[in-house]
């Protein structure tokens, strides 16, 4: 088929639309007066509201960022030597100091002898474009580092759960209870609001599961109070062993036992009181175990907790403070005596002091639950930076790093490890080559991890 006349001739005022349209900045240079012809777009890509009298490689190389300058002028020359194309992409500081990224094509045109007459060439503002890879990318890793972390926590539940319960019924029972917990948790992560959640909504989420004692729980108060994300998956997985607790021990146990949930503000601050009345009497003593850990740690640094044991009932005060304020001490809990044999091969930690950093409370309890049993003093878990460091004053053996403590990393203590001789493994869901300058040479476990690894090879870094 052969194109239509008409439309040929009016292919002009096709081009003037489809560079209007598309923001596509134009520029031809003439190879023997060195005058640049450019287009208003050019320009203003470039942070100018109006045409410049005069323009350059050597001006376009200057808004070229530095460190991008030399790799930027190397592709340009080597392009004109060969006499060929060029197409690059690179980041710019525009006239108004203001960074950008573009996309740079270019050619040069030939007289009849075969010597370039003109350079001619497009320039695309692509800032837009690279933000999004760069948002994609940051998805990526987080939904890779949350997956790691999720099947992390299941391993914990599995080790931990099987210590707690005399039959398969009983193990199976509780585990898939946490598991649905967990779950829940994470529908609150990807709701609407993804970075947030409402209290009602939580409290909704965990509630439905037990509906059949709803009409013997009270919630007074402001439930429309929003969390950050940290905040609201510690919450559903708190709220989940306070009503498993309840039920199992506490005042849902008996017909006559009641709940109340009281949610006040104070300044910034959320205050949320459990109190349960009405039910057996509480034992001042208790034992430690995974629930425990998860409703004295699950906040981090987001809040505090406070447990009563008082006769009439138990009493839970949980406060969340604005979010990302990082003000709570994460002081360890000190671990029940445990009594299991020391596991693969015989391998001991016998006087050997293993520092700890980990920001899950559910994994945490479980690698110092494993180093415990075969004989590790452990220092930790700790979930920030500042309380990991303070601890260091005394000098460790070996130490396990989780790579990122909610908002901060690990490359102070690992940096510090290092100028003190101090072996360290990494433990992370990340590849190597996401890890930072500060974690070179260090051995890495995956998570999810199997406990014999991790086992082999602190055995490895430390004997």
């Amino acid at each position: 088929m052969k194109d239509n006349p008409a439309l040929l001739d009016n292919s002009g005022e096709h081009l003037d639309l489809l560079l209007a349209t598309s923001e596509i900045g134009i520029w031809e240079l003439d190879a023997v007066t060195g005058t640049a012809l450019r287009n208003l777009r050019h320009d203003r890509i470039f942070g100018y509201d109006s045409l410049p009298p005069h323009w350059s490689a050597e001006i376009f190389l200057k808004h070229v960022v530095e460190e991008d300058r030399e790799r930027v002028n190397a592709l340009l020359t080597a392009s004109l030597n060969d006499r060929k194309s060029w197409s690059f992409e690179t980041r710019i500081q525009r006239a108004d100091g203001v960074d950008r990224w573009i996309s740079a094509n270019g050619m040069p045109k030939f007289s009849d002898k075969g010597e370039i007459t003109k350079l001619i060439g497009h320039v695309i503002d692509i800032t837009e474009t690279k933000q999004n890879e760069d948002r994609l990318r940051l998805l990526s890793n987080e939904l890779n580092h949350r997956v790691s972390n999720t099947f992390t926590i299941m391993n914990a539940m599995i080790r931990q759960t099987s210590k707690k319960n005399d039959t398969v019924e009983q193990f199976a029972n509780t585990l898939v209870e946490r598991l649905a917990a967990l779950s829940r948790s994470n529908k609150v992560l990807i709701a609407k609001e993804a970075e947030r959640s409402s209290l009602s909504e939580i409290l909704k989420m965990q509630m439905d599961v037990f509906a059949d004692w709803q009409t013997r729980i009270s919630v007074t108060g402001n439930t429309s109070v929003w969390f950050s994300g940290e905040a609201s998956e510690a919450l559903a997985m708190i709220f989940h062993e306070l009503l498993t607790n309840a039920l199992k021990h506490g005042a849902l146990s008996v017909a006559a036992g009641k709940v109340s949930v009281s949610i006040t503000s104070v300044g910034r601050e959320c205050h949320i009181k459990w109190a349960e009345s009405d039910g057996p009497t509480v034992a001042a003593e208790r034992s430690t175990g995974i629930g425990s850990t998860i409703l004295q740690n699950s906040l981090r640094d987001e809040g505090t907790v406070k447990l009563d044991f008082a006769p009439q009932g138990l009493i839970r005060d949980i406060v969340i403070k604005d979010s990302f304020q990082r003000e709570t001490s994460d002081k360890p809990t000190p671990a029940a005596t445990r009594t299991r044999e020391k596991g693969f091969g015989g391998v001991s930690f016998s006087g050997q002091r293993i520092l700890v950093i980990e920001d899950d409370p559910i994994i945490g309890l479980d690698i110092a639950d494993i180093l415990e049993t075969r004989g590790a003093t452990v220092s930790g878990p700790f979930t920030s930076v500042a309380n990991a460091l303070e601890a260091m004053r005394e000098i460790p053996d070996a130490a396990l790093l989780d790579v990122n403590l909610g908002h901060e990393t690990t490359d102070a203590i690992a940096l510090q490890l290092s100028e003190l001789s101090v072996p360290f493994l990494i433990l992370s869901g990340q590849d190597r080559s996401d890890l930072g300058s500060a974690y070179n040479g260090a051995s890495i476990i995956s998570k999810p991890f199997r406990e014999q690894d991790l086992v082999n090879e602190l055995y490895r870094i430390v004997c």
